[in-house]
């Protein structure tokens, strides 16, 4: 994740999605709170939820320690069918673009930020970055 390897994070989590859940779970809040705990392991980084930045509130912020290091953005979006998913990372990217998220944590002091669109459809999920701030 902090490498941008976006296929690492697919396969990371897809392998547990489908050792752990139903696909009954499907919620975008199932998924944040299950992502999200995740998060609690990375190093040096501190996960936030739904905290205000920009004009907004993103779903997920990583913190890092050291505000030299880039913070980094994950917007969760959910689909019905795995041909939507992709629609899904769009989704999450025009959000990120329109509610100025990064720009919030560019004044907030940091020194970079990294961008993530994450979109769920069952035991399965994608992972985009956007080229951004960092």
């Amino acid at each position: 994740m902090l490498d941008g390897d976006t296929e690492a994070i697919e396969n990371y989590v897809t392998g547990l999605l489908e050792k752990s859940i139903s696909v009954f779970d499907s919620s975008e809040s199932f998924y944040h709170g299950f992502f999200l705990s995740l998060l609690y392991g990375v190093p040096n980084y501190a996960p936030q939820s739904n905290r205000e930045e920009g004009d907004g509130r993103p779903d997920i912020v990583l913190y890092p320690n050291r505000p030299k290091d880039p913070a980094i953005i994950f917007e969760i979006k959910t689909r019905k069918k795995f041909n939507e998913m992709e629609d899904g990372l769009q989704e999450a990217y025009k959000q990120i673009e329109e509610k100025r998220y990064e720009d919030g944590i560019l004044e907030d002091g940091y020194m970079g930020v990294k961008s993530y669109g994450i979109c769920f459809c069952k035991k399965s999920c994608i992972v985009g970055r956007m080229t951004g701030k960092d």
